[in-house]
């Protein structure tokens, strides 16, 4: 039970590096020759697994492959099969790959063999001929295999394997949405800070229209007269003109003498006074 739930921690935690590795080109996408691949995941000894290899191999390394048959070996994990080294002790040959032609300078490698009655664990299937000169093309061909004890196991480690995808794609979505609130809140800031520089250009424009009329109202006023130019010129000539109608009027009037008296007026009538 505890080697289960090793193992299941271990998935979880191989399901969130695949999750990543997903994201980004493999190796063996890179340069053709790093990765063997399982038709299932998850194997019960004596089960048949199907292995298969895609390797670029250019033309002038092509003698590589006279070189064969090259086996499939099943490895715990930290032993490695290395070439000019002796093929250790603890690899299990268990089938031998065969060379498919491709186009060109592609070819395909597939092997099939009987799943070792091994304690279930993960395990390595690594690639190489014997004695071990060619442990791979580019780079050494190596991939994984789970040996299970029960088919419940299996399912289990599954399962487990999903949820550490679901939740790699959930943290995954987590930091994405991170990075587009902090966006948000970057142009939250921004529009804050326009809105503050436009309300100070309100304010100053509603105190300069504040204060216009004071400043219109403490100014003096221009005093403006009563009688323009010409009107003072027309009234000063009627004036005058008065002045000199009194002053005849007034003369005439001095020339008529009323007598008080009858000898007076004898006297005017005789003596007449010259006009």
């Amino acid at each position: 039970m505890e080697t289960m739930r090793r193992r299941a921690i271990v998935f979880l935690l191989a399901g969130t590096v695949a999750g990543t590795v997903a994201l980004v080109p493999s190796a063996a996408s890179a340069n053709g020759g790093a990765l063997i691949e399982l038709d299932r995941t998850h194997y019960l000894p004596g089960e048949t697994a199907v292995a298969t290899a895609y390797v670029w191999v250019p033309e002038r390394r092509q003698d590589l492959l006279e070189r064969g048959p090259f086996h499939a070996f099943v490895v715990p994990y930290g032993v490695d099969l290395r070439e000019g080294r002796p093929i250790p002790d603890e690899a299990i040959r268990v089938g031998t790959f065969e060379v498919l032609d491709g186009k060109r300078d592609a070819f395909e490698l597939r092997a099939s063999y009987l799943v070792p009655d091994l304690p279930g664990d993960y395990y390595r299937v690594a690639l190489c001929n014997v004695p071990c000169t060619v442990s791979g093309f580019a780079e050494p061909l190596s991939g994984d295999i789970s040996i299970v004890a029960t088919q419940r196991e299996a399912e289990l480690l599954t399962a487990t394997s999903r949820l550490g995808n679901r939740l790699f794609g959930l943290r995954r979505q987590l930091r994405k949405a991170g990075k587009e609130l902090e966006y948000v809140r970057t142009q939250l800031d921004l529009v804050a800070a326009e809105r503050s520089d436009l309300q100070s250009r309100v304010e100053e424009l509603e105190a300069t229209l504040e204060a216009r009329p004071a400043t219109a109202a403490a100014r003096p006023a221009p005093v403006r007269p009563i009688v323009d130019a010409w009107g003072a010129a027309a009234l000063a000539a009627a004036l005058a003109l008065l002045v000199a109608v009194l002053a005849l009027v007034r003369r005439r009037s001095d020339r008529f003498h009323v007598p008080d008296t009858i000898e007076e007026l004898e006297r005017d009538v005789e003596h007449p006074a010259p006009r």
